[in-house]
Order: structure tokens, then sequence, then C-alpha cells
């Protein structure tokens, strides 16, 4: 499995050079591919909290996110994601960096080590991969 998720992400981080980093110039499914990739790394690394932690490069909603865990078939993963961003007590959470990390530093519960409500059901979700996996075979004549 990993050999295709990687040789699928250096397909994708070359197309993605090649439209000088905007996603939107490319095929619906290499930006699938490169949102959930992202997502999942950062979740698998450190958690929601390092999903959250920083901006993502322009911004996307994280709807955009969301849709694309549904899109490969991870429907159980894109409603886990949906309740962890609807906790953030503002609008548009994806746009505040600074306000996202005071709401995580303030609901950090040492004990437990997550910030209240959240979990990390998503951390280390290996049928994300699989998915992602099948996606990508599906998808294969997008990344050429």
């Amino acid at each position: 499995m990993e050999d295709k998720i990687i040789e699928a992400f250096h397909k994708a981080r070359k197309l993605l050079e090649q439209n000088n980093h905007e996603l939107s110039g490319l095929p619906t499914s290499v930006i699938t591919f490169l949102l959930v990739h992202g997502a999942q790394g950062t979740i698998d690394n450190g958690g929601f909290r390092y999903f959250f932690g920083a901006d993502w490069p322009n911004n996307p909603p994280y709807s955009q996110f969301i849709e694309a865990y549904k899109t490969i078939g991870c429907e159980a993963q894109a409603k886990e994601l949906e309740r962890v961003v609807a906790t953030f007590p503002f609008k548009n959470p994806h746009l505040y960096e600074e306000w996202r990390k005071k709401y995580m530093a303030d609901n950090y519960d040492d004990e437990e080590l997550e910030v209240k409500g959240w979990g990390e059901d998503l951390c280390g979700d290996e049928e994300v991969w699989a998915k992602l996996e099948e996606f990508y075979i599906e998808n294969i004549q997008d990344f050429a």
C-alpha cells in the first residue's frame, strides 16, 4: 500500500508544482488526494491539534477536507472531522489561526492529552490510507 501512496504523492506534487502550487487548476481527483493525504498525514503525526494548529496554504475551508474524505469513501472519518470542526465557537475557523490556537489551549485536557471532547479517532486510521490508495488507482489517469 505504502508504495502506491508514495507514487501518487510524487505525481500529485509534480502536478501541483507545474500549476504554480495552485490547487484550482488540477483535476478534482488530484485535489482530493492532496487534501486527504495532507490532512491524514498531519493528523497521524500530531492529532487534530496539528491539523488545526497552522493555516493550510490558501486557507481552504475545512468543508473541502471533509468532502475529500467523503469522496474517497471515508464517510465515518468525514463525520468525525466535521464534528470536531463544529466545536469551534466561531464561524469559518479555517480563517482564524490565532483563535483556533486559543480555543485549543483554553480547552486542552492535560490528563487526556487532547482538546476536551475531541478525541483522536482519526489518528492512525489505516482505513483512510487503504481507501486513498484505491481512489488513486481508480483515478490514476488524472495523475499522469
